[in-house]
């Protein structure tokens, strides 16, 4: 037998076991259908992309230590159901019903799962819903609620009970991330992410790019990508 003999029977040898173990396998998983929802419907199951903005939101989070004090998780049914605590797992609308437990999927991209250590403040799983809500009874964006929350979370003047009552937020016990702003002259466009507290005459408190990172991650808390039924365990189709 010749060395080049031989060397065409290696790579042969070879290169048919990686045909046939690694190929042909990988091309028939990526022909294969979605999976399906359930029985009467098509629709594809994935996770979505994370853009790099919100993770790195998510690497501020973590350094500022919200996870302390902050859960992300939506506890399962059969640990105590949290399906029906109004915006806790989602919303039930005209529009729908995004209510759900949490996924491990949720945590996409992210290098850790960050379920928090305690509750001491509320769960943020779905924080964009209460968030939008918080600030449209206010007049202000979601961004710029959170921007306000983070800046004094003990301001009376941006949380409004559901009669449009003002709400005593002097038992906070969250911590004011100052840190995250500065006061500049108010020149060009620097009233556009400014803060409603008074920083003295031709001055205003805006957020630094820390802030604004953060909020773009507080604001991808929405829990609603629709999961097929076999890892549903929700118990939605039981409520009365």
């Amino acid at each position: 037998m010749t060395f080049k003999t031989f060397l065409i029977g290696m790579f042969a040898s070879f290169g048919l076991a990686w045909t046939c173990i690694i190929a042909i396998p990988v091309a028939s998983t990526d022909a294969r259908p979605p999976v399906k929802m359930n029985d009467d419907e098509d629709a594809a199951y994935y996770q979505h992309g994370v853009a790099g903005r919100k993770l790195n939101g998510g690497e501020i989070y973590k350094a500022n230590g919200c996870y302390t004090c902050h859960t992300q998780l939506v506890r399962p049914t059969y640990a105590g159901s949290e399906i029906h605590r109004e915006g806790i797992a989602g919303v039930k609308n005209d529009d729908g019903d995004t209510r759900r437990e949490t996924s491990y999927a949720d945590f996409t991209g992210e290098d850790f799962a960050q379920i928090g250590l305690m509750r001491m403040g509320p769960d943020l799983s779905n924080f964009a819903y209460r968030a939008e809500a918080y600030g449209s009874k206010v007049g202000m964006t979601a961004e710029a609620w959170i921007f306000e929350h983070l800046y004094n979370p003990r301001n009376n003047e941006i949380r409004l009970g559901k009669h449009g009552e003002k709400l005593d937020m002097s038992w906070s016990n969250c911590p004011s991330q100052k840190q995250m702003f500065e006061t500049v002259d108010a020149v060009g466009q620097d009233g556009v992410f400014a803060l409603t507290a008074d920083a003295g005459e031709g001055r205003v408190i805006r957020p630094k790019q820390d802030a604004r990172v953060l909020a773009s991650y507080l604001l991808s808390f929405k829990r609603d990508d629709k999961m097929p039924k076999s890892l549903d365990y929700s118990g939605k189709d039981e409520e009365e």
